[in-house]
């Protein structure tokens, strides 16, 4: 097992711990010693749209397999890398990637987000306890350089900077970024309200073809039926619909929604 992790590069860890034990533990190489989650990012501040009670939301938005479809295209796509052993899942959320990831594959996984809150989620539910969870920040992440065989860039945002640092030479990023129809039932129903009445992934895509070689790519694409409560969860989650008053807009009217992605596989 690769020691990733590199905590001097993330300052003092901020977890309460219980024991000096338990917090000498911490620094041992290569596991946690029974800790939870890590957390580097002290004095982040978190957005009101990403409250521990949205993140128990979303959490059952995913298990009810929403982004299945998703799902299935990365394993499928990390069953074809070879010489993955390391996998950094950056800016995880809740963890389901990483936790469904894990039940098909022995790599290492690291995985870690802004939220306090995410982290502290997706820990309580890694049935595995053996990924290894912290609160931290993209601009310096607390990875050794050269350490790790693939990212995971899941609907988050990227810092190629760091991605390149702590990628190996032979490695991977697997980035999943929102097709042009994804949600578009929102975009249709809350045009009226909308700045940006259509989307375009365009500007991202070609910064990420700047970046890396592209190895792979492919649009997945499903949708779903669901009940009004399910609907009005994406309605909070969606980034699209922050700044919008949601109670002008009868939701009523829409039976399904779009889960629309484009999938992108770079090497160094």
């Amino acid at each position: 097992s690769r020691h990733i992790l590199n905590y001097q590069r993330g300052g003092m860890p901020v977890k309460t711990f219980q024991t000096r034990k338990q917090m000498f533990a911490l620094f041992m190489p290569g596991f946690l010693c029974g800790i939870l989650y890590v957390n580097f990012a002290l004095n982040q501040k978190q957005s009101k749209h990403y409250s521990r009670t949205s993140f128990e939301s979303r959490m059952d938005i995913l298990e009810k397999g929403y982004y299945s479809h998703i799902l299935t295209e990365i394993t499928h796509i990390l069953s074809k890398l070879e010489n993955i052993t390391t996998i950094l899942d950056v800016g995880c959320g809740e963890g389901y990637y990483s936790r469904k990831i894990k039940e098909l594959f022995q790599a290492d996984i690291v995985a870690f987000d802004i939220s306090k809150d995410a982290i502290s989620l997706a820990s309580k539910r890694d049935g595995s306890k053996s990924i290894k969870w912290f609160v931290g920040d993209l601009e310096n992440m607390p990875i050794r350089d050269h350490s790790v065989d693939c990212i995971l860039d899941i609907f988050t945002p990227a810092n190629y900077l760091e991605f390149n640092r702590v990628l190996t030479d032979s490695g991977y990023i697997v980035k999943v970024i929102p097709g042009n129809k994804h949600l578009m039932e929102f975009r249709n129903i809350a045009k009226e309200h909308l700045k940006n009445q259509e989307y375009s992934n365009e500007n991202v895509i070609n910064l990420f073809k700047k970046q890396y070689s592209v190895i792979y790519q492919k649009r997945v694409s499903e949708s779903y039926e669901m009940p009004l409560e399910d609907i009005k969860i994406f309605a909070d989650m969606t980034p699209l619909l922050f700044h919008v008053d949601k109670t002008e807009i009868d939701f009523k009217k829409l039976k399904t929604l779009t889960i629309d992605a484009e999938i992108f596989v770079g090497s160094l």
